[in-house]
């Protein structure tokens, strides 16, 4: 009996690093591709579920992102259907163009700026040390993505550590090609709410020549600014 309680244990301890071994390999992957990370255009499709009314919407369009320093990113997505938008995020601002209106939306984040750089990053110019630094990172096995049949991905989960992360995120989960660049094809971002936003990338390309104004709003003449909440 005792053998063979033994050779059960030695089984589940073979198991659980079987399990870890996609997570390391692709942490070690995410460590090699951060440490050349410039910038990032694709295009994106976002799917936002409420969850209360159990509705989901969806828009695309395009972004463009520049990692400027340790923690930090520039962004600019601009939103093509179903209403035109632009929204640019650089000094830890958030800034929302409507050309409906001809207007900014401009928000200053403060000491939540931080927030927003790290989960912008996530999966583009976040180390994999640094995941597993901030977050608790589980492989829940390989899966195929929508749009991307001919593709394997390894959907990884990732669980805020900290208390503060958690008033915004409960749950990251990220969809990495088994090989090649280790960029997800598709993120999923849950809320305390239970909503969550699922981004889908396509056309990922990577430390590109970026023209000058690349990430800069274009609002066009006579545009109004405000700031809502102040």
């Amino acid at each position: 009996m005792r053998s063979r309680a033994f050779t059960t244990f030695l089984f589940l301890i073979n198991l659980s690093a079987a399990a870890d071994g996609p997570k390391d390999t692709i942490l070690a992957r995410m460590d090699k591709a951060a440490s050349v990370f410039k910038n990032m255009t694709a295009r994106a499709t976002y799917v936002t579920h409420t969850d209360v009314i159990n509705e989901d919407s969806t828009e695309t369009g395009t972004v463009v992102m520049q990692k400027v320093g340790a923690g930090e990113v520039r962004g600019l997505i601009n939103f093509l259907e179903p209403d035109k938008h632009a929204v640019s995020i650089e000094n830890r601002r958030v800034r929302i163009y409507y050309p409906k209106i001809n207007t900014v939306q401009e928000f200053d984040l403060g000491k939540h700026g931080e927030q927003l750089d790290q989960f912008l990053m996530i999966g583009f110019g976040t180390s994999g040390t640094a995941l597993a630094k901030d977050y608790d990172v589980k492989a829940l096995g390989t899966e195929t993505v929508k749009g991307f049949e001919g593709i394997q991905t390894i959907r990884l989960q990732l669980i805020p550590k900290t208390g503060e992360a958690r008033q915004y995120v409960t749950k990251l989960e990220l969809w990495i090609p088994e090989s090649g660049d280790p960029y997800p094809l598709q993120e999923k971002i849950s809320e305390p709410s239970r909503d969550y936003r699922r981004i889908t990338y396509t056309g990922i390309k990577t430390n590109q020549p970026l023209p000058p104004d690349a990430l800069q709003l274009k609002p066009a003449p006579g545009f109004k600014t405000e700031y809502p909440g102040k």
